[in-house]
C-alpha cells in the first residue's frame, strides 16, 4: 500500500473503529484525497442473516440524488435550453397547482428550496412507479394539484422541497428529449466512470424492489433501530421513479467519489455554473449549513465543505468535497436512525488532523 493510501486507510479505519455501531447495522465509508482513495466498512449488510457490510456494496443514496438533478438543469443551462429566471408555470404549462403563488416560482427558487413550494407529506414507497411518464403523471397528480404554498418565493424563505426537485427532473426531462434518467448517465455517470451507479434502481432486482430481491441482488438491505435498540429490517424499499430526482440514486462509495473527482475537477458544467451552485444563497439552518443551487455549503476547522446529506426509510448518507484539500468523504449507513451528522463532522476532523 502506497504512503498516501495508507495514511487515508489509517484515518478511515480510526473514524469507523470509533463510531458507534450499536446504532447501526452497517456503515460504509470513502474518502479521497487528491487522486488517492480508501473505502472500508463495519457491520452488516443485512443485520438478519449476519452477511458483512462490504465497501463497495450498493446503498440507496437518497437526497445525494439532489446534486444530480441540481447538475443537470445547470448543464441545460449552458446549453441555453433553460435560463434560472424561466419560471415553472411556462416550463410545465400543464401542472395545475390551485395555489396561485406557484406562479410566480422560478427555477433558481427551486434549485435553492426558495419556491415556497410545500413538500410532499411521505413519499409512496410502497407502490413503486416504473414507467418512463411516472414523473409527469406525479406531476398532474390531485396530490401535487392540492399542494399549498408555504411561503412566497418572493421572500426567499428557505424550506427544504423534494417536490421542487421531481419537478426539476421532470424539467430536464422535457427540454433535454430524453428521460431524466437517460440524460444524467449520458452526462455525469459514463464520463465519470460511475458504473455501479443509477436511477433506474429496479434493473438491479430483476424488475422487483421486493425485499427478497433486493437481497438476492446483494444490495445494502434497509433498517431501522427500534425502541428497545433492537435492529430490524425495514418492511419496503425506498424507490418509486416518480421521486428519482429528489431521492431514489443507488451507489457505493468507490462511485461516489468519481462523481467527486468529476466535480473537483469542473469537468461537468461550466466554470460560471459552479460558481452559482457552490455559493452561499439562503441560509438553512435546520441543515446547520447555507444553501446554494442543490448544494449545501458549510464551514468546518476552517475549511469550506461543498455537498449533500440524505436520508430515507432505512438510510442515511452524507458526501461533502473540500475543494481546498481536493478532498471529498462520502459516509452511507442502511439504518433510518444512524448519526451521520456527528460521524462526518469527526471523518473530516480526522482528516485535517492527519494533513
Amino acid at each position: 500500500m502506497a504512503k498516501e493510501t495508507a495514511k487515508l486507510a489509517d484515518i478511515c479505519r480510526g473514524v469507523l473503529d470509533t463510531a458507534n455501531l450499536n446504532d447501526m447495522a452497517g456503515l460504509a465509508m470513502g474518502l479521497m484525497i487528491g487522486d488517492e482513495i480508501f473505502v472500508d466498512s463495519r457491520g452488516f449488510r443485512n443485520y438478519i442473516t449476519g452477511d458483512k457490510m462490504k465497501p463497495n456494496d450498493i446503498f440507496h443514496c437518497a437526497s445525494i440524488s439532489k446534486t444530480f438533478t441540481s447538475t443537470g438543469i445547470m448543464k441545460l443551462v449552458d446549453q441555453k435550453k433553460l435560463d434560472l429566471q424561466d419560471k415553472l408555470v411556462d416550463l410545465l404549462p400543464y401542472l395545475s397547482i390551485a395555489d396561485k403563488r406557484c406562479e410566480k416560482v422560478r427555477l433558481h427558487h427551486m434549485l435553492s428550496h426558495i419556491s415556497g413550494l410545500q413538500d410532499i407529506e411521505e413519499l409512496d414507497w410502497k407502490s413503486a412507479e416504473k414507467g418512463e411518464d411516472s414523473l409527469r403523471k406525479h406531476a398532474i397528480s390531485d396530490e401535487v394539484k392540492r399542494v399549498v404554498m408555504n411561503s412566497d418565493p418572493e421572500d426567499f424563505e428557505f424550506m427544504y422541497s423534494d417536490l421542487s426537485y421531481d419537478l426539476l427532473g421532470l424539467i430536464i426531462q422535457e427540454f433535454s428529449g430524453q428521460s431524466f434518467e437517460e440524460f444524467i448517465a449520458e452526462n455525469f455517470f459514463k464520463p465519470a466512470g460511475m458504473g455501479d451507479t443509477t436511477f433506474l434502481t429496479f434493473e438491479r432486482t430483476a424488475g422487483s424492489l421486493e425485499l427478497d430481491n433486493v437481497d438476492k441482488a446483494g444490495m445494502a438491505m434497509p433498517h431501522r433501530r427500534k425502541a428497545d435498540g433492537s435492529v430490524v429490517l425495514e418492511t419496503v424499499y425506498p424507490y418509486s421513479r416518480q421521486h428519482a430526482p429528489s431521492s431514489t440514486l443507488t451507489s457505493n462509495t468507490v462511485d461516489l467519489l468519481r462523481w467527486a473527482r468529476f466535480n473537483l475537477d469542473k469537468k461537468a458544467v461550466s466554470a460560471e455554473s459552479y460558481d452559482k451552485m457552490w455559493t452561499e444563497r439562503v441560509d438553512a439552518p435546520d441543515k446547520g449549513a447555507e444553501m446554494g443551487m442543490g448544494w449545501f455549503i458549510r464551514n468546518q476547522d476552517g475549511f469550506r465543505l461543498i455537498g449533500h446529506e440524505g436520508g430515507d426509510v432505512g438510510f442515511r448518507t452524507s458526501f461533502w468535497l473540500c475543494p481546498q484539500l481536493d478532498a471529498a468523504m462520502v459516509i452511507l449507513s442502511n439504518t433510518s436512525e444512524a448519526p451521520i451528522e456527528p460521524v462526518s463532522e469527526n471523518f473530516f476532523s480526522a482528516v485535517v488532523q492527519a494533513l
